[in-house]
């Protein structure tokens, strides 16, 4: 949801109270893989020379597949090949010269409607197979065959879990309307998930990536739907009257935290999925809202204007106690990183500065600005490794689709959807 929107619907007023300045610092861990990157030699040829369907297809394998290793930070790729008269032992050692400490090598075939992959990973100074492996994927879904690929490299290599197989949902206004979609985690091959031909707001995956919950104004009221991306229907989750916006889904994916202005107020609730009951959770004159679950599922962060300006606060559940993490001119969208340890948001310092994206550790004594005023830059969402960051910005004109480093490292546009992208959620 946009700060405009998000504002309108949930806060009565923009408070103009004197701002405390941002407690910045400098230096936050962002997680990335510790030293150097490791030198990989990339190969990938057609399983059949003479065919061209087969060239073709080795040729887009090459293409994602380097593209995702590079992403990842971990490897430095180099796809140049050895010259082709080389044998065998001297195309490896020539592959050692230029740094390469594994060859990754991939034979690509289309097959009975299907993407075939051969894949072998060899360390280049053992000589010994790492990885061997044949893959097969509908010829449609060829790119998630080949992030399959990548996730596994990485696995194998560094042994942490890889993200490629990562999804992004977002809302677009490409239609005219805004709608749902869902896409890559590197912003492609993206796909609209729903036709509601309305306003859709704050998709949120389920921690199974099955379905995601969203707020829709598709019968006139913001109701709360849980969409079955499988089936491709969606149920009503809330239709209370009033406001019920999607916040975050506990990790056993059996709750969702949610806004809801049943009262005067908007106020965080925990709904059920089982039974759709809700249970209150906050009780206070202000407003409320974007709640998001802690990774252990004992604590919610939200933000609420209660000390004035909306501030990104912390729930304990077990106590009900609350505590403010900010102290900034305005904060919204809080998201937990995955370790447990920063909370994301985006907010400003002072009244006249843009939106940009902050990181405060759950303590609250530590808050660190990663963006700087490069553009409107609004509701971060974390990748699963907790390594990357997705948001929205305005730099260059239309609301984009941006990721960086943790650490404010690196942002870069994913993908042009065309319109506007609001509200980006990255899947586990």
């Amino acid at each position: 949801m946009t700060k405009r929107l998000r504002a309108a619907a949930v806060l009565a007023l923009l408070w103009a109270a004197p701002s405390r300045a941002a407690e910045v610092v400098i230096g936050v861990d962002a997680g990335r893989s510790a030293g150097k990157a490791v030198g990989l030699a990339l190969a990938c040829a057609p399983e059949d020379a003479a065919r061209r369907e087969d060239a073709d297809l080795a040729r887009q394998v090459r293409d994602v597949l380097r593209a995702d290793l590079l992403f990842s930070r971990y490897f430095d790729v180099n796809d140049q090949a050895p010259p082709a008269d080389l044998s065998a032992d001297a195309a490896a050692e020539d592959w050692r010269r230029r740094g390469a400490v594994f060859l990754l090598s991939v034979k690509a075939s289309p097959l009975e409607g299907q993407a075939a992959l051969n894949v072998r990973l060899v360390d280049l100074g053992s000589g010994g197979v790492v990885l061997d492996r044949h893959y097969r994927q509908d010829a449609r879904f060829w790119r998630s065959a080949v992030h399959r690929v990548c996730d596994d490299v990485v696995r194998q290599v560094t042994g942490r879990p890889g993200i490629a197989q990562s999804l992004l949902a977002f809302v677009g206004d490409a239609t005219g309307s805004k709608e749902v979609y869902v896409a890559d985690y590197d912003g492609q091959n993206a796909r609209r998930v729903t036709a509601d031909a309305s306003i859709d707001l704050l998709p949120r995956w389920r921690p199974d990536r099955k379905a995601i919950a969203y707020t829709s104004y598709k019968d006139g009221n913001p109701d709360l739907y849980l969409l079955d991306l499988q089936a491709g229907k969606s149920r009503v989750l809330s239709g209370r009257q009033g406001l019920n916006l999607a916040g975050g889904f506990s990790p056993d994916g059996r709750k969702l935290a949610a806004t809801l202005s049943r009262e005067k107020s908007p106020n965080i609730y925990v709904l059920s999925l089982e039974d759709g009951s809700a249970q209150r959770v906050t009780e206070h004159f202000g407003a409320d809202s974007s709640p998001t679950f802690s990774p252990d599922g004992e604590n919610i962060a939200f933000v609420s204007d209660r000390s004035g300006n909306p501030q990104v606060h912390v729930l304990e559940l077990a106590t009900g106690r609350a505590r403010r993490l900010t102290h900034l001119n305005w904060c919204d969208a809080p998201a937990w990183s995955p370790a447990g340890d920063w909370i994301a948001f985006s907010g400003r310092a002072n009244v006249r500065d843009a939106m940009d994206i902050f990181l405060a550790d759950i303590t609250g004594g530590r808050v660190v600005q990663l963006t700087h005023g490069e553009g409107s830059n609004e509701d971060p969402a974390w990748s699963p490794d907790g390594r990357f960051l997705a948001f929205v910005s305005t730099r260059g004109g239309r609301r984009r689709l941006f990721v960086m480093d943790a650490d404010g490292s690196a942002p870069h546009p994913v993908a042009d959807h065309g319109g506007n992208v609001y509200t980006p959620a990255w899947s586990q």
